[in-house]
């Protein structure tokens, strides 16, 4: 008998599946654009320890070894240069990725989007085109989900290449503690 009923809800359920649904369209949209935002506070988070960490080495490196107190004269060794350089540049990567994210590329200029729901973007119309283009967005429902879509799939852009930025950042870190590591332990070798 549970078999008669478990054929019967199969074809319900696949009706429902097929059927639209306005509350799960509604929950697809807050989930993406609330993704959206934390990987938007994660990145900039992330950049900000970046930043920070370097700056202190930085700043300390350059305290510490930049002047010899006694005779007052400038004494770089090459490790620390490379760990310098490479900081330095790491921060610059950093900032970058942390500058508010713009809509940009080849892709946005073609697709005709004109980023209405950027608040970077309606801040440059007066109140009046403000109204006008929100009401034709609000013209129908397939506008509004268009206009959303629009504005999310050029976030997800603008956040990848933020997250090339922060990850080419901790690679040029990285790669210069690596490097300072590797020229300190051989030259200390061939000290020995």
């Amino acid at each position: 008998m549970e078999n008669k009923t478990n054929t019967q809800d199969k074809p319900k359920t696949k009706k429902k599946l097929l059927k639209y649904d306005s509350r799960g369209v509604q929950t697809l949209f807050r989930t993406v654009s609330r993704n959206h935002y934390n990987l938007l506070k994660m990145i900039d988070n992330k950049s900000r320890i970046v930043l920070t960490v370097n700056s202190i080495i930085t700043s300390l490196l350059f305290g510490v070894q930049f002047i010899n107190f006694q005779t007052q004269e400038i004494n770089i060794n090459v490790a620390i240069k490379i760990l310098v350089i490479s900081s330095m540049l790491s921060m610059i990567f950093a900032l970058i990725g942390m500058l508010p994210h713009h809509y940009f590329g080849s892709k946005f200029k073609k697709s005709g989007y004109k980023g209405t729901l950027y608040a970077e973007s309606f801040s440059t119309h007066t109140l009046d085109e403000f109204k006008k283009e929100f009401e034709r967005i609000m013209d129908s429902g397939q506008n509004i989900y268009n206009e959303m879509i629009n504005d999310l799939y050029f976030l997800g852009k603008s956040i990848a290449l933020k997250q090339r930025l922060l990850t080419i950042s901790v690679i040029l870190f990285l790669t210069g503690l690596i490097l300072t590591i590797f020229y300190t332990l051989i030259t200390e070798i061939i000290v020995f």
